[in-house]
Order: C-alpha cells, then structure tokens, then sequence
C-alpha cells in the first residue's frame, strides 16, 4: 500500500467519501469476485492466458469513475493483471478508512504507470550534455565500443565471490528487523514442499519477475523511502550511448508523474535476464550502466548492482578499483536472502549506498569543508558550482571532477575544488604543489584547502577477503591495450602468487624489466644508434628502462586514497579557447610552467592533456595566460618509481616512447603539448570556422586511442613523419591556417633530421627554447596582422 504523507491524509480527511461507495458499487464488487474465476476458467484465449474479468473490469471502472482516478483506459485495454486490482477492491467491500483506500489507489495508479512495458525495453534518462573527457565523440559512442571499453576497464580487476560480501552488505544493518518481519509476511508467498516462489517459475521471464517484485513491493515496501522502477515505452537514454536498463532504485520523492528518470537520481541498478545469458555480455551492460551512473554522480564512492539470471542471483559492487561480487544464489533457494537483498536496497542509508555524504547540500546548494592546510584544524567551507567544470566516465580510474568554488559569501566563483581518487603509492598532490611553490615555480595554482583522506579503497573494503582476480575466458595475461582519455591506462594484476614470486612473466612487457643489466645494454644500443643516425649533436638521455606493467608483491587490487583539494586561480579548459590567439597564448604559458616545474621544482608532471591546461586571467595568476593543473601523476626527481601499476599519461597525448614502455622523461611532457595543440586544432576548434563547417566524419586521430600501445606507437611516429604530419593538418579548418607553420617548426625540433628521432637531450633548453620561440613569434605575427586589419579599416 502507498505512503500517503500529513499533507495528503489532512485532503483526505476533508473531504470524505462518504457513501459515494455504497450500495451498488460494493455490490458489483462482490459480484465479480465472485464470477472472476468462473471467467478466468472459461477463456478460450490460444494463448493459455486468461482473458480480462468483464464484470470486474466494469466494476473497477465505476469504483474509478466515482474516485475520479486516471489510468481508466489503460485498465480497459488489459494492461495490469486483475490480481493487481484485488488490494483495492477487498478494502472497499470491507468498508475500509478512507486513508486506506485512498492509498490503494494511489498504489494501483503508481502500478499502472510503471508496470508496461516489459522491463527489459530502454528507459530513458535525461541528462544534460557536458564536456567530458571521453575520447568517444558523436557517431564512435555505440554500445559495442562503450562496452568494449568498459571490458578493458574491469577485464583485469573483477573479483566473483568475495568471502565476507554479504554479510558486509547485508546484515547487522538497523534496517534487518524489518527485513524479518516482511520476510515473515512474504512466505505465504514460498512453497515450503515445492522449495519455491509460487509466482515465480523455475525458468521465469524478465515480465514474470518484474511484475512479481512489483506486487511485493505494493504491498510489502510501499513504504520505504526508494522504490523499484522501469520505464515507458520507446524511449532512449541520453547518455554516452543507447543503453537498456530493467530496474532501478531511487528515492520515491524524486520520482515526477509523467517525466523521464535521470542519472542523477539513479541508487542502484539490476539488470534481469533469461537463464543461459552469458555472463560476460550481461557483465559489460551493467558496467555500461554503472559507467553513467558515475558519469552524472561523479564524486560517489561506489554503486550497488545486482543481476538475476533467471533465478541465479548475483549482487554486485562498483568502485574506482573495479566490481566485485558476492557468491551467486538461487532465489528458490535461499529465498529469505532474496528478500534481504531486494528490500535491502530499497532502505539502505546513503551512506551504504556509496552516495557522496562528504559535500552537503542545503536549499540545492552544495557545500564542503576541508582545512585550510594539511594536519590543521581550521576548516574553511566553500560553496560549489553544482556543474562540474570536468569529470572522467569511466569506472576503475582516478575518477577525477572538478567544480568552481568560492567563500562563504563572495560573489564570484574564483577557485576549484577537485575530487580524485589518486594511488595510495603516489604522493599527494597538495604535498608536491606547495614543495613546487616554496621552490619558486612561477605560473602554479595555489593549495587553498586540502582534505588528505575523506576515504580509501581499503577502507570501503573492509572485511572483505580477496583473491586473485577473476579471469575471463581468452584474455591473455599480458595487457597491450589502449584507453580513451577519460581514464588512465588499466591496472595490471597477476593471477597467482606463485607467477609474482617468480618475478617474471610470459609477456613481452616484463622481460626486459626483470633483467635490468640487459635492457640497459640494449636501450643503450639503440639511443647510440639513432643519435648517429640522425646525425644528432648534442647529449642526449640515457633511457631509463621500461615501464614495468606488472609489479611484484601486489595487493590484489589498487588501493586510491579519495583526496578533495582547493586551489586558486580558477580558469577554463584549454579546449574551451575563444581563440587561436588565445589557445597558442594558453600553451605557450603552459609549456613555461612547465619548464619552471621541472627545472627549478625539480617535479615532473607526466600527464600533459588538453584537461590539463587552463586559461586563466593573467591578472590573478602572475601574468600567466595558461597554466597546468592536476599533479596526481607527478614525479619528483630523484625519487624512486611510485610503485603504481599504470603507464603515466593521457592515451592521445601519450609520447611515442612512453607507449613503447620506456620511463617517462620531460622531454615526453613536451611531445605531449605538441599533440594537444594538434588535437585542439583538429578536433576542438571547428566552432570557430563558422556554423557551415564541420569537422570530418572520420579523423585520423582516432588512431591515437585505438588499439594497443604498440599500433597507437606506430601510428604516432608516421604521423610525426613530415609527409604524416601534412594529412594530419588538412584536418584543421582553415582558421588555423596560421598555425600550421607553427606545427611544422615544433615538429622539426621534437623529431629532428633525416629519420624520427623520438630521444631526450640532456639540455632541456634545446627542446625549449626552440618551441616557446616558435610561440611567440606566431602570437607577435597574429598580433601584426590583426593590427595591419584595423588600420586598413579605419582607412577606409
């Protein structure tokens, strides 16, 4: 029955029904209880299903007509069950309170909304579209490719049967008692000599067991404060790609008659299938799901999941470290922990739910306090703009978002508070800007506020015992593969102590790692080889090995420490240039920023990416017109490794040395500027051309995030050949005319001479000094020509 709150009982009271139900309403009632049987029995439908009770139908049809109830003409075409209509009609031949058969009609009406279609058609959720930093544009957002990156995310950190899932979850909760007792009233419903759901068949359908949960939670649930939905008919959802859902959960009181759910609402999710669905196709569509889910909720913890495969069930979680899940079980089987799990969903606190309880809302405004520095006591609490400027889509990633910021107070919003789940093994990013700062780097944001630890991955987990992770049938052990630029590279498990003790592995990308006086000679070899092939002069680096995929001694998953950090200036996205003089202004400043980083902070950013470099107003950031952002994949000099199990950067903008497997260098940071400056040109800039132009349907670039490190490396380095380079700027609109030149000089300098040369110079200021030069004197050129178009037309 529906909770009915003060505001509708007090309208209830006012306005009696009196004995508008009396006499002949009643009485057809009785009536056609009586008869509903005798009509089911005599149905000659080819079906086997019984046809509608046309005396209860008429009946239910005055009983509406009198309450002045909507959804008569659904009841008329046979869209609910009668078993539906039964609660309502018992209360009114037992002359039950108003109240009661109010609620029952609000019930039925609820019912009537939200039982067809079948579960399994798409709902629709309206979302509204915001810049992320999924590399996935337009026509490349199909389900197959979101699904596919989905399975690169959790292929290598999945976790089936976690010892300990359920009792966590589950039990020794506030809400158990009342778990018991509804338990207690649903086993009218369970055959104890059949050993089964008496409304639920041993191979059931997505409609049979939705319209089953649906009655139980009718009758049962309706007055929690989430409830069960699907949705209508035909609609879409809105998000990176048409994807199904059959359930939800959300809040009852962020449900509107007549609108479309929305992410932002979302709680948790299931997905209900016929027996004999694989498991891993029903995997990825429900991590699709949870993918936007985080996508519109990007600072949650974790999201609740569960799949029910006829009646093998299997409940679910999903963080920043991958999904992991309880012991499957079958619902005839264990039917009281299938009531546990589906009405512990409906009355977990947010908390449990993995909702973010850090940032507090008041009056729709949201709300965090943090300190001031780092192991100090005085908070300073900041008001957020509810849009975040930039957030990361996937799912086993830093789950970066960042939000504009100001005072208690102020009027405009001058700072930016940024959420990330960053590796235990790493340093924090407050720690390396304030040494950058003390340092005497020029051009870096400030720490305004910082929150060490709001949470971690090893604290969600507690309890919990885990083994190695599962692994899915023909994926081999040694990982190869590319990542849109919404997420940093996969984390790399071993499937067996054993393999880890041994240090070494089958794959190609830890031999030379576990031989370290051989990968010297041989990287040693090679750079002395290029160098005199390319007829290079000057000192040059010698590489430091490969980056190793598979660490030794490793937890079984990566533990992120959730960090909140406030810095000042604010600024926009480079990809949000008003500007070709603006966007070459904003590099060019952050390419000084970063030389001072390293040279005088002695730290080396290691992830250079269009998400990365704001436009800022000199005025309030020491002159500078463009800065860096985001030090979680910072490295100090003369650190050793961090012990993290990535490769360091943006897939788009990676270096085609650091996709080969070799340590990061500054030299791969400046390589990396040069492929955003690209990347913005091709991809970001066509709103400048004018409403008539368009980009390309098909872009080179994709091949900058597609396939593995090895064909991305070479599709690189032919791309950086000067002939490569020209296709690549055809994609330019002719606005940035102008900026091809520029290209062409920083390409001369980066991969100088005959054949690429992809080294580092030990000199810094060789690489530089060149391209900042190429910098200004493009910008000083703008400027002259912009000059020379005014004069002309004041002449005139």
């Amino acid at each position: 029955m529906a909770h009915l709150n003060q505001e509708e009982r007090d309208a209830i009271n006012e306005n009696p029904l009196g004995d508008s139900l009396s006499g002949g309403v009643r009485e057809a009632l009785r009536e056609a209880e009586r008869n509903t049987h005798n009509e089911a029995s005599q149905s000659d439908d080819s079906t086997g299903a019984p046809e509608r009770p046309r005396l209860f139908l008429a009946a239910i049809e005055t009983l509406f007509s009198i309450l002045s109830a909507s959804k008569v003409s659904r009841v008329q075409k046979g869209d609910v069950d009668y078993e539906h209509f039964r609660p309502l009609s018992q209360l009114v031949i037992k002359q039950a309170p108003d109240v009661d058969i109010w609620a029952a009609v609000v019930a039925l009406v609820r019912l009537v909304s939200y039982s067809t279609p079948p579960p399994s058609l798409p709902p629709s959720f309206h979302t509204p579209i915001t810049h992320t930093s999924a590399s996935l544009q337009g026509s490349e957002q199909t389900r197959e490719k979101i699904e596919h990156r989905v399975f690169e995310e959790i292929r290598l950190c999945t976790h089936r049967a976690v010892e300990g899932f359920h009792e966590k979850y589950f039990e020794g909760r506030e809400w158990n008692e009342r778990v018991k007792r509804i338990w207690q009233s649903a086993k009218s419903r369970y055959s104890d000599s059949d050993k089964r759901w008496t409304q639920i068949p041993a191979a059931p359908t997505q409609d049979e067991v939705w319209a089953w949960l649906l009655n139980l939670q009718q009758e049962l649930l309706a007055g929690e404060r989430a409830a069960y939905f699907t949705s209508d008919l035909g609609n879409k959802v809105r998000a990176e790609a048409s994807q199904q859902l059959d359930l939800l959960v959300k809040r009852r009181s962020d449900e509107a008659a007549g609108e479309k759910h929305d992410w932002r609402d979302v709680l948790a999710i299931g997905e209900l299938k016929k027996s004999g669905q694989k498991d891993k196709k029903l995997w990825l569509q429900v991590g699709s799901i949870v993918r936007n889910v985080f996508a519109s909720q990007p600072t949650r913890l974790f999201v609740h999941a569960f799949t029910l495969t006829g009646t093998e069930m299997e409940t679910w979680i999903f963080d920043r470290s991958g999904p992991y899940s309880g012991a499957t079980f079958d619902v005839h089987e264990e039917p009281e922990k299938f009531i546990q799990v589906m009405c512990a969903y409906l009355m977990m606190s947010d908390e449990e739910l993995g909702l973010d309880t850090f940032t507090k809302v008041k009056n729709n405004r949201l709300f965090v306090s943090m300190p001031v520095e780092a192991r100090t006591k005085r908070n300073r609490q900041l008001e957020l703009d509810p849009n975040p400027i930039a957030h990361q889509r996937s799912i086993v990633c830093r789950g970066t978002s960042c939000f504009l910021a100001k005072p208690i107070g102020a009027a405009e919003f001058d700072r930016v508070v940024k959420y990330s789940w960053t590796s235990s093994m790493r340093p924090p990013e407050a720690d390396l800007l304030n040494k950058a700062n003390e340092r005497g780097v020029k051009g870096l944001a400030k720490v305004v506020g910082y929150c060490e630890e709001v949470t971690s991955i090893s604290k969600l987990r507690e309890g919990l015992v885990f083994s190695t992770p599962y692994k899915f049938r023909g994926v081999p052990r040694s990982a190869n593969t590319s990542f849109s630029q919404s997420q940093p590279p996969l984390s790399h498990h071993f499937y067996g102590p054993s393999i880890a003790s041994k240090g070494h592995s089958k794959g190609k990308s830890t031999d030379c790692s576990s031989h370290p006086s051989k990968r010297s000679q041989l990287n040693s070899q090679l750079a002395k080889t290029e160098q005199a092939e390319n007829g290079v002069s000057y000192p040059v680096q010698k590489p430091q090995g490969t980056t190793s995929l598979v660490q030794q001694n490793q937890a079984p998953y990566d533990n992120r420490i959730l960090r909140i950090l406030a810095i000042s200036p604010a600024g926009r996205s480079i990809s949000q240039f008003k500007s070709v003089v603006e966007l070459l202004e904003g590099l060019r400043d952050a390419l000084k920023v970063h030389r001072s980083l390293y040279m005088d902070g002695k730290i080396l950013h290691r992830d250079i990416s269009e998400n990365n470099i704001i436009i800022t107003d000199p005025g309030m950031a020491d002159g500078f017109k463009g800065m860096l952002i985001d030090l979680d994949l910072a490295k100090e000099e003369g650190k050793g490794p961090s012990g993290a199990r990535h490769r360091t950067g943006t897939m788009e903008f990676m270096a085609i040395e650091v996709l080969q497997g070799t340590s990061h260098t500054y030299r791969h940071d400046i390589e990396a500027f040069f492929y955003v400056l690209i990347w913005l040109c091709a991809r970001r800039g066509w709103a400048l051309a004018g409403t008539s132009k368009k980009p390309p349907t098909e872009t080179i670039l994709s091949h900058w995030y597609t396939g593995t490190y090895k064909d991305i490396a070479r599709n690189k380095r032919g791309d950086m050949d000067k002939d490569g380079l020209e296709v690549i700027l055809e994609e330019c609109s002719q606005v940035f005319d102008c900026v091809k030149p520029l290209c062409r000089i920083i390409r001369d300098v980066l991969f100088s001479y005959n054949r690429l040369f992809t080294g580092t110079p030990q000199d810094p200021n060789i690489l530089y000094d060149p391209i900042i030069e190429a910098f200004d004197d493009t910008i000083s050129g703008l400027g002259r020509e912009r000059q020379r178009r005014n004069t002309s037309r004041e002449i005139e």
